[in-house]
């Protein structure tokens, strides 16, 4: 019910935007929508043991503007708690969103393995290359690619409501 009334939120912003600022509303609509994700994320991922929801995010992505607004909402009776800066392993993330490919270390992928943490980007070849879950623009359509390799690794699993919206690979 909650990402219901985000997105439709989402939904009733986006649709307030002028024609003047479709370029700019075409990418908050972009921005708004991953930040859903991420909450959607959060629902639809079973992690090994329970512990409250903290989204966290590495590097300079437009995400830093939205992310905010999901801190407090809850998921499965846990409230969700923002980081938005340098990722330290005390932060204590579910999900870690890294803003560019070249944070992908080998250190954060088995921080992950470690802590059981979900990786998420936008970067290209982000799956291929270890991640998780990739966001990719296709024909102006938001699309997502899960590395189920690499999310067993980490003793996650994803809701298979989640893995029939993505491309996969094992």
């Amino acid at each position: 019910m909650l990402l219901t009334w985000l997105l439709l939120s989402i939904g009733v912003c986006l649709y307030s935007n002028s024609q003047a600022n479709e370029d700019i509303s075409v990418n908050n609509r972009e921005y708004q929508l991953k930040t859903a994700y991420l909450l959607h994320f959060a629902e639809l991922t079973e992690w090994p043991e329970l512990k409250p929801v903290t989204i966290c995010l590495e590097g300079s992505s437009a995400l830093r503007t939205y992310l905010p607004i999901l801190e407090g909402m809850k998921v499965n009776n846990n409230a969700v708690h923002v980081i938005v800066g340098e990722y330290r392993p005390n932060n204590d993330c579910r999900i870690l969103f890294l803003s560019e490919l070249t944070a992908l270390t080998k250190p954060i992928r088995e921080q992950a393995k470690i802590r059981h943490i979900l990786l998420v980007s936008d970067a290209e070849n982000f799956a291929v290359n270890g991640g998780m879950i990739q966001f990719s623009l296709r024909d102006n359509k938001l699309k997502l690619v899960v590395n189920l390799s690499s999310v067993k690794d980490a003793g996650l699993k994803l809701s298979s409501k989640l893995l029939r919206m993505a491309e996969i690979l094992e």
